[in-house]
């Protein structure tokens, strides 16, 4: 009778809250052996109802190694099973293993199963069933057998001793192996660690292998460049030195306490110091200087880091340039002060003659602002430079408007009988020219001017200072002369002719010498105020009105309210004026003799009109007599009406004889009288 059938079996009890899943469980649980699910670590996960019954745990702390919990006799057997469970995915099933359970030993067998999810993956559970046999028949070492038997028994029985001794070292043994697999497992994972140590190490040389390459590489670099800037500190040193010598104004360094650093050679003149003073104060040394503030203004750079210059009187009588700046490293740290003294004597000297110059200048420039002379100054390459108020009131063209236009473009200027490029060749040339020019205004005016002009190249610049004198006037003037004595010769003759006319004409009409004289010397009266007239226009014309009153003035003024002049005022050119002169007179005469001014109550009416539609405009003059004596159409023309008809060149002349006054009427074309002379 087996030892477990002596414990009371748990017995089932079902519930209407029990699920059929539960009934299965408790049934598998009853009939199934028990058993135990260990991890991949031979660690228990759960233990079946009745799997205790093969536990048996050592003494100490508690372990949740399986192998460690079983009983005693199951622990070497179930160990290797597991290893093979995990290790070679194979179930086992052992031999059957002699347990003592309270005192009677039975046989026990086990089965481990491993549980694989994935054939492809180590299985991570096994299941572990324990089987019990039938219990083991003991024989008793001492009987009554007889002496045969009992030799036998012996024998059995030292075989049996020596079997379970065997079986005692068999499991020592056993466990000292697995102690030493154990040992043999721990150390390869040790080895493994250290192998896995050891490559990560070789990994870690190698990559400290390429690092100690890019460091050596980048050591190379670095050498060569230093290399090269040792180079290029030698060759800035050399080029310093160089041009330490090669500089003509004196050099001072001082470190941040004012000790001599360095200087150049021409820092002796101004300094008592030499080359073995370097390191020392400069405050030891005098200088030739008029320069009292030099540590103050030194001390300044250094605390407020701002350049300081001054310009310094030497007492040899020269001036110095003396700048004073903070000295600067390349890590862009202050380490001391510069000091450079730059001769500036022949500097102040070019400044004060320039200021001279400039002072000269800019009054000879005010004087040329305020003159009314027309003076500017242009660029023959630009434009215009300077302008005057001279100018300005000249060619109406203001400063702003002038400044830099083209002067040519400006003024429209010309060179009679010349071009400007062949004016600019010859002021280049020469440095002078002076000349006439002809101009224009900016309201379109035509001027001649004297124009003088200096070619003063400034640098690159090709100025020229040009003064103009207006001589328009006198141009027209001269022109008008030349016209005038050219008419004047036309008119003496034309006059001396008329007078040679007027003459024989006048004999042969005259009964007598006294009559000859008084028609000749009133004739030549009337041509003497036409002639008048012209003389006080410059011959550019008589107004037909003051030409009318003038010829009919004896009459008005012997007889007032007979004559009535009216009309427009209109200018008779110079050809016309002498002979409209002799006409009217020859119209007054005959009036005062024959016609409305010889009666009391006669009158006389003179008008003129001027009709602009036409081209060129048609002047229409109108005399009409009014109570007068009765008159007829003469049946001979003398040579008043004569000189009437025929005295003015292109007219018409109408007459009209009614009962109480002739009516004269005149029309001609009226070329309008030149307003100017032409001065080109």
């Amino acid at each position: 009778m087996h030892d477990h059938a002596a414990h009371p079996v748990r017995g089932i009890t079902t519930t209407g809250g029990a699920g059929e899943a539960a009934i299965h469980r408790q049934a598998l649980e009853k009939i199934a052996p028990p058993s135990v699910l260990v991890d991949d670590t031979h660690r228990v996960m759960h233990l079946s109802d009745n799997a205790g019954r093969y536990l048996q745990p050592p003494g100490g702390s508690l372990t949740g190694d399986l192998a460690e919990l079983v009983r005693e006799e199951l622990r070497l057997d179930l160990r290797a099973a597991l290893h093979r469970a995990f290790e070679q995915r194979e179930p086992t099933l052992s031999m059957p293993i002699p347990v003592r359970f309270n005192g009677q030993p039975h046989r026990v067998y086990f089965q481990v199963r491993p549980i694989l999810y994935d054939p492809d993956q180590p299985p991570r559970q096994a299941v572990v069933m324990f089987m019990e046999g039938e219990a083991v028949e003991q024989i008793p070492l001492e009987t009554s057998l007889p002496a045969k038997e009992r030799a036998t028994d012996e024998t059995v029985q030292r075989l049996v001793q020596e079997l379970r001794a065997t079986q005692t070292r068999l499991r020592t043994t056993r466990e000292e192996s697995e102690a030493a697999n154990e040992e043999l497992r721990a150390a390869n994972e040790e080895l493994q660690s250290i192998n896995e140590e050891y490559r990560s190490t070789s990994e870690e040389l190698e990559t400290s292998k390429e690092e100690l390459q890019s460091i050596n590489e980048e050591l190379q670099t670095v050498n060569h460049e230093l290399k090269l800037k040792l180079e290029a500190v030698s060759r800035a040193n050399s080029d310093l030195q160089n041009l330490m010598a090669a500089t003509d104004f004196g050099t001072l360094f001082l470190d941040s306490s004012l000790r001599i650093k360095r200087f150049t050679e021409h820092l002796i003149d101004l300094f008592n110091i030499t080359r073995s003073d370097e390191g020392r104060l400069i405050t030891d040394f005098s200088n030739r200087l008029d320069y009292k503030e030099l540590v103050e203004d030194a001390r300044t750079v250094l605390a407020e880091l701002t350049p300081v210059r001054r310009e310094i009187l030497g007492r040899n009588q020269r001036w110095y340039d003396v700048r004073l700046r903070p000295y600067r490293t390349v890590e862009n740290k202050i380490d001391g002060v510069v000091i450079s003294f730059v001769d500036i004597t022949e500097r102040r000297r070019m400044e004060d003659a320039l200021r001279e110059s400039e002072e000269r200048l800019r009054q000879e420039v005010q004087l040329v602002e305020l003159s009314s002379e027309p003076i500017f100054v242009w660029n023959i390459d630009d434009g215009i430079v300077e302008w005057n108020r001279g100018s300005e009131e000249l060619y109406g063209w203001s400063r702003e408007e002038a400044l830099g236009k083209n002067k040519e473009d400006l003024l429209k200027s010309a060179v009679p009988a010349s071009s400007l490029t062949a004016l600019n060749q010859e002021l280049i040339k020469a440095g002078s020219w002076s000349g006439e020019l002809r101009q224009k205004t900016k309201d379109g005016r035509n001027l001649v001017v004297d124009s003088r002009m200096e070619f003063r190249p400034l640098g690159s610049r090709r100025l020229v200072l040009e003064s103009v004198r207006d001589i328009t006037e006198r141009k027209r003037s001269e022109k008008r002369q030349e016209t005038m004595l050219r008419e004047l010769t036309h008119r003496v003759k034309n006059t001396l002719a008329v007078v040679q006319a007027m003459a024989h004409q006048t004999m042969r009409s005259s009964r007598s010498n006294e009559e000859f004289v008084e028609r000749f010397d009133a004739r030549l009266a009337a041509l003497a105020e036409a002639h008048n007239l012209l003389v006080e226009s410059n011959w550019r014309g008589a107004e037909l009105g003051e030409l009318a009153r003038k010829q009919l003035e004896p009459y008005a003024t012997a007889q007032p309210g007979k004559i009535r002049i009216e009309g427009e005022p209109i200018i008779l050119p110079a050809d016309l004026a002498t002979p409209f002169g002799l006409v009217l007179h020859e119209l007054a005469t005959n009036a005062a003799k024959h016609g409305a001014l010889s009666r009391a109550k006669g009158t006389v009416s003179l008008s003129w009109s001027l009709k602009s539609g036409n081209n060129p405009p048609l002047l229409t003059v109108l005399w009409e007599e009014h109570g007068g004596p009765a008159v007829t159409k003469p049946k001979a023309s003398g040579f008043g009406s004569a000189l009437i008809k025929g005295g003015i060149p292109s007219a018409q002349v109408k007459y009209e004889f009614r009962r109480n006054g002739v009516i004269c009427k005149i029309e001609l074309p009226l070329q309008p009288a030149a307003e100017d002379v032409d001065i080109d």
